[in-house]
């Protein structure tokens, strides 16, 4: 069964020496960017005879960069299987591009 630590370690490897991928990171951490920041958002679950026999996790990944100029970053990541692009958002001058999986 593969974990979020898996998840973390494609996801800096995406970013390269670039950046850093951060799981759920704590307000007090103070980002890098470019960065990635992804977060446990559900869960999508086979079952027969009231018995769960696979889970699927589901993450939401938010890549964060200073300028607009992501796409090397944004197809790596639309490679990995099950993923897809949902929004992308602009805050404090910071573009936000955010995706979905089930990893």
């Amino acid at each position: 069964m593969r974990t979020w630590s898996d998840l973390q370690s494609i996801l800096q490897d995406i970013l390269g020496e670039d950046g850093k991928a951060y799981f759920q990171p704590p307000e007090n951490i103070k980002l890098k960017y470019p960065c990635i920041v992804f977060g446990r958002s559900g869960a999508r679950i086979a079952n027969a005879d009231n018995i769960n026999y696979r889970i699927t996790k589901s993450y939401t990944i938010t890549l964060i960069t200073k300028n607009a100029d992501n796409d090397i970053y944004i197809d790596k990541i639309l490679e990995l299987p099950m993923c897809s692009f949902d929004r992308e958002f602009i805050t404090d001058g910071l573009v936000h591009e955010v995706f979905g999986i089930y990893f």
